[in-house]
């Protein structure tokens, strides 16, 4: 049988679709967008196609948006602009949330190692941060140069932040103001001149387009430092060729996206109502993170609190990934230790019970055949963990 997977917040499959939009890119249109001739002329009107299309992501124009390889690059890129425009290395004050993305976290990290003020904000129990904190956080000395990013649906629960009202109160205090939108864009409609964002960023890869490839939303007037230099490309604002083929995979994924958001949106409805139905009647004593209106269908995340659920939670992507189900966690691996992931722990899991979080989610070309079988794997996987950790499971092994 084949495998199932349900890790698409993570990364989705390529599309069909994206995919033969762009065998042109690889066959004919090879050229060099910087090159004058046909052969160019050709690869320019590609990558400005792309343009127009992933702008509607965002509801911007597509001038405002700078091609990048994607979500961490954008992420970056945004942080250290956001910091030139802001008058430098100090006294600049940055305000971001406990839950966001490592390529915000790592950076911000770096540049309290610089003196860069660096405070966090914190979150509700769906990870999305709570506006009395951020209106909070801006209270002080009024002459630092103000900067903000937060996360607009988190990755890790689907939480949905109010975007707008946080930007209106950035904005009331001059503030600068960057939002991840890896994970929204595409999913949810934005009018991004209604938010008063100056940057946001996005990841094809993670709406059925190819890995490597990204944009950058630069509000139209900002006046910023280059990305990478060496080249006139984007305007001047990120040097080198352009990544053609990824462009315009990104470019006919953002198409698709905003044709089709409305019916993947309902399915996704479907999907997480069934699977959270379905672990509930399972296991009564799970949590679902990010529940509700307020977050985004196509995630689901599950935690099986540690007093509860008794069991070894480390191990149960890996003995999903063993039965045939793809799955992510609330942990990482790194140096063969395993940490509790930081969302899961802001939002009040104890490590135990972050461990022992579960997130299934859906993408476009996700079945409802696949999440019934896979939520069935799952059921079998904890249900299996619990009778070998349960006392009278030992009691029975020791018997002769």
């Amino acid at each position: 049988m084949k495998n199932i997977y349900l890790d698409n917040a993570a990364t989705t499959p390529i599309d069909p679709r994206v995919f033969d939009a762009m065998l042109p890119g690889l066959r004919d249109e090879f050229g060099n967008p910087s090159s004058a001739h046909a052969h160019g002329r050709s690869a320019r009107a590609a990558v400005e196609k792309a343009r127009e299309h992933v702008a509607q992501l965002l509801g911007a124009d597509a001038s405002e948006m700078v091609f990048t390889s994607g979500g961490t690059e954008s992420d970056n890129a945004a942080i250290h602009m956001m910091l030139g425009a802001a008058g430098g290395t100090a006294p600049v004050h940055f305000l971001t949330s406990q839950a966001e993305h490592h390529a915000i976290m790592q950076p911000l990290e770096q540049l309290e190692e610089r003196s860069v003020r660096v405070d966090f904000i914190g979150v509700d129990s769906s990870a999305v941060p709570r506006l009395d904190h951020v209106a909070a956080s801006f209270s002080g000395d009024e002459q630092l140069h103000r900067c903000m990013s937060l996360m607009h649906v988190n990755n890790e629960t689907g939480g949905i932040l109010d975007l707008q009202q946080a930007a209106a109160i950035a904005d009331s205090h001059s503030s600068l103001i960057h939002s991840d939108m890896v994970q929204s864009a595409g999913k949810l409609p934005i009018a991004i001149h209604d938010l008063h964002v100056d940057f946001a960023s996005l990841s094809a890869h993670k709406i059925h387009g190819p890995k490597g490839a990204g944009a950058l939303y630069i509000r139209k007037g900002m006046s910023v430092d280059p990305m990478m230099v060496g080249g006139s490309q984007e305007r001047g604002r990120r040097g080198g060729t352009e990544n053609l083929i990824g462009i315009i995979g990104l470019g006919e994924a953002a198409r698709l996206a905003v044709l089709e958001m409305d019916e993947r949106h309902q399915r996704w409805s479907t999907l997480k109502m069934f699977t959270t139905e379905r672990l509930g009647n399972a296991f009564p004593d799970i949590v679902i993170n990010g529940d509700g209106d307020a977050a985004l269908p196509n995630i689901c995340s599950v935690t099986f609190p540690a007093d509860a659920y008794p069991m070894d939670g480390e191990l149960i992507t890996a003995r999903c990934d063993l039965s045939g189900l793809s799955v992510s966690s609330g942990s990482a691996c790194t140096a063969g230790s395993v940490i509790p992931s930081h969302v899961m722990k802001a939002i009040g899991h104890d490590d135990a019970s972050s461990i022992s979080t579960v997130r299934l989610s859906y993408g476009a070309q996700t079945t409802e055949d696949e999440v019934r079988r896979g939520v069935e794997v799952l059921i079998e996987v904890i249900q299996d963990m619990l009778d070998r950790s349960s006392p009278l499971s030992h009691s029975r092994t020791a018997m002769p």
